[in-house]
């Protein structure tokens, strides 16, 4: 059989990087906008976020069908799926900001979507290059999720501030939508020959599919670390605007987010150079001295200028083993393409009930910003304790 690689599978990581980039940039145009609602609607600050929070929580439970349709279909169907609903949601969001039960309904049919696309980044990329070149379009397309993340969280105010909260959503239901089609249109789901030799796939099930994925005992720590990396984001996300309020904590909160998205990008080009693991174990490390060092500067109350900088570094350090872990879950021995959406699915789900459990149970145990910061460390160092266990160069 002939292998080769094709120049298309650069346009097929573009198009795939500007629909997880409208998604990102969509969900947190809500971010900004919260205390906006909670006025206008007069309700509490809780539901408030479940304009954002709900939609994280929705993909716990689609990540798992999505992963059987890719391991079925392929994983162009499962992303195109994923944008219709974003298209769908974010698109009509403009002309539902009349209640607050239609703002939910928005980010309910948004939500659907967002584990569809997310599950299908790692199978797509892995038909398109070799194995051991596939980490690095997986993290430059999963860099678009965070570029989208702070694009949206620092775009909507000026957005609104120049025109209105109707055209400044117009904008991003614009970008939602044209992302969808331009996928829909030019993404291929598969080349026409592989880019390397593979095994001959036969179809599993999905119990056999998810045996095999467990073959590594590494298999089994991923999914734990982007459990914790994603939660703690969140958790960090919310904690910045309670140490910072106002003008400073939304410029530190948006540069956080940039700081993840360069983090993502980067990545696999270092773990390409000097090994995975050497730069999992060293982003997390940096991630747990940046942590440490912001929350010194604001317990002497030093500028804020000054966090932002650390603010940055920390986001590029703490998500840059992110897309190395789904890489690794990915690539794990027992893992093929017949049952790469399994493993996907695996890595995805847990990754977002880390989104989903972790900001509750900080925000009901833990009373003080003393406590909230210790365990917010203690949590880095734990992911660090996973990676240095992972056996994997």
């Amino acid at each position: 059989m002939e292998y080769k690689l094709y120049r298309y599978r650069w346009v097929v990581v573009v198009l795939l990087w500007l629909l997880i980039f409208a998604y990102g940039a969509n969900w947190f145009a809500f971010s900004p906008m919260l205390t906006t609602f909670e006025k206008q609607f007069n309700i509490p600050n809780w539901m408030a976020h479940l304009l954002i929070s709900l939609i994280g929580m929705f993909v716990i439970f689609f990540a798992w069908p999505a992963g059987s349709l890719i391991d079925k279909k392929g994983p162009k169907l499962s992303a195109s799926i994923g944008g219709f609903f974003m298209a769908l949601g974010f698109g009509l969001r403009p002309w539902l900001l009349n209640s607050f039960p239609t703002l939910l309904l928005s980010s309910i049919l948004a939500g659907i979507g967002l584990a569809w696309i997310l599950v299908a980044i790692a199978p797509q990329m892995l038909r398109w290059f070799p194995e051991k070149q596939a980490s690095l379009p997986i993290g430059i397309v999963s860099s678009g999720l965070f570029i989208g993340f702070g694009t949206g969280s620092l775009a909507m105010p000026l957005l609104v501030a120049f025109t209105s909260m109707f055209n400044a959503f117009l904008v991003f239901a614009i970008i939602a939508v044209v992302s969808f089609i331009v996928f829909v249109v030019f993404a291929k789901d598969s080349p026409p020959t592989p880019p390397e030799k593979r095994e001959k796939i036969e179809k599993m099930s999905f119990s056999e599919g998810l045996k095999l994925a467990f073959t590594s005992k590494n298999a089994y720590l991923y999914p734990i670390i982007g459990f914790l990396i994603v939660g703690i984001t969140l958790v960090i996300s919310a904690f910045i605007h309670f140490l910072y309020p106002g003008e400073p904590g939304g410029f530190i909160g948006g540069i956080l987010l940039y700081g993840c998205a360069l983090g993502v990008f980067s990545s696999p080009f270092l773990a390409k150079k000097y090994g995975l693991k050497k730069i999992a174990v060293s982003s997390t490390l940096g991630s747990f001295i940046f942590w440490l060092l912001i929350f010194i500067f604001y317990s002497y109350n030093m500028s804020w200028l000054f966090t932002l900088a650390l603010a940055f570094l920390f986001g590029t350090c703490f998500q840059a083993s992110w897309p190395l872990a789904l890489y690794s879950q990915e690539t794990e021995k027992g893992v093929t393409e017949a049952n790469a959406g399994v493993a996907a699915g695996i890595y995805i789900s847990l990754s977002n009930i880390g989104a989903a459990t972790l900001p509750v149970l900080f925000g009901l145990t833990f009373a003080n910003r003393q406590l909230t910061y210790a365990a917010i460390l203690t949590s880095l160092l734990l992911c660090l304790i996973l990676w240095m266990a992972v056996k994997r160069k």
